[in-house]
């Protein structure tokens, strides 16, 4: 019986074995198939692109992927768990970035909707702005990041949100928002209790001794909206370096830039004006 089992063992290894190797020697045509399944997961779809050859004839190979943009997408509307035009637009971007490794950038507009449409978290894959600025990083046109920057002056606040998110995470040269925080704070671990934003907020200044401070605009929306954070009567604790807490915490509610070797806590729309001060300074470095 022993025995029994290690053979089936093995012809399992041996199978699932076969499988990869067949995965990882598919032609192009297979690979389209594979980006076009949507049952099949998005890390797997995201790869099947980066794996599609492109060293054999460019003008059919760039109407293949220009036919993968412009198949039937489904527009089912996205629940907590799935989020299926989310997933469509993540192919979107990087068959996008694919047409651009052979010189075509005829689709390049399309980015600014994907930005726009954008959200925060995509089951099992993570966030889809910080997706789209790595392609859009790999791109490195004048002409797309032009397109992003236009978009932080957008009226509607998640679209302006998504485009500096893009921008914070494209490792643009002197960037102003953002930046290393740990060489600022020492590796001291801090227990922080607070229930609601303002209690977070000040907890992080306190132990911080002057070296982070909030912007006027943060202290604004704190006075505006001092969101409770704990169960009535109970205190949120963690345990944190400064660095960790200012990375981790609050990203999704506001900024940072560093300033005189102090770490200032900014909103969104600063960080936006931030952008487009650096852009007006800077958009003639990039090539």
């Amino acid at each position: 019986m022993k025995n029994l089992m290690v053979v089936m063992t093995f012809i399992c290894l041996i199978s699932c074995f076969g499988q990869d190797v067949k995965k990882n020697n598919m032609d192009n045509k297979e690979l389209i198939q594979l980006i076009l399944n949507t049952q099949n997961d998005l890390h797997s779809r995201v790869k099947a692109i980066h794996d599609i050859d492109i060293s054999g004839e460019k003008s059919k190979i760039i109407v293949e992927l220009k036919n993968i943009l412009s198949r039937k997408k489904n527009t089912e509307q996205g629940t907590m768990d799935w989020d299926p035009a989310a997933e469509e637009r993540v192919v979107d971007i990087h068959v996008i970035g694919k047409l651009n490794q052979l010189n075509d950038d005829s689709e390049n507009q399309k980015i600014v909707e994907i930005v726009s449409n954008a959200v925060p978290d995509i089951r099992e894959f993570g966030d889809e702005r910080k997706e789209d600025a790595k392609v859009i990083q790999s791109i490195h046109q004048k002409e797309v990041y032009a397109m992003i920057v236009n978009l932080t002056q957008s009226r509607k606040q998640n679209v302006a949100e998504n485009a500096v998110v893009v921008l914070n995470h494209s490792k643009l040269p002197n960037a102003p928002v953002g930046g290393d925080v740990k060489g600022i704070f020492p590796g001291t671990t801090f227990t922080f209790k607070y229930s609601h934003l303002k209690d977070e907020m000040d907890s992080y200044v306190q132990a911080s001794e002057g070296k982070i401070q909030l912007s006027e605009g943060v202290k604004k929306y704190i006075g505006d909206n001092n969101t409770q954070l704990a169960n009535d009567g109970e205190l949120i604790t963690i345990q944190s370096t400064l660095s960790d807490a200012v990375e981790k915490n609050f990203n999704s509610t506001f900024n940072y830039y560093i300033e005189n070797n102090k770490l200032i806590i900014c909103t969104y729309q600063e960080a936006a004006k931030r952008w487009l001060d650096w852009w007006s300074k800077n958009e003639n470095t990039i090539k």
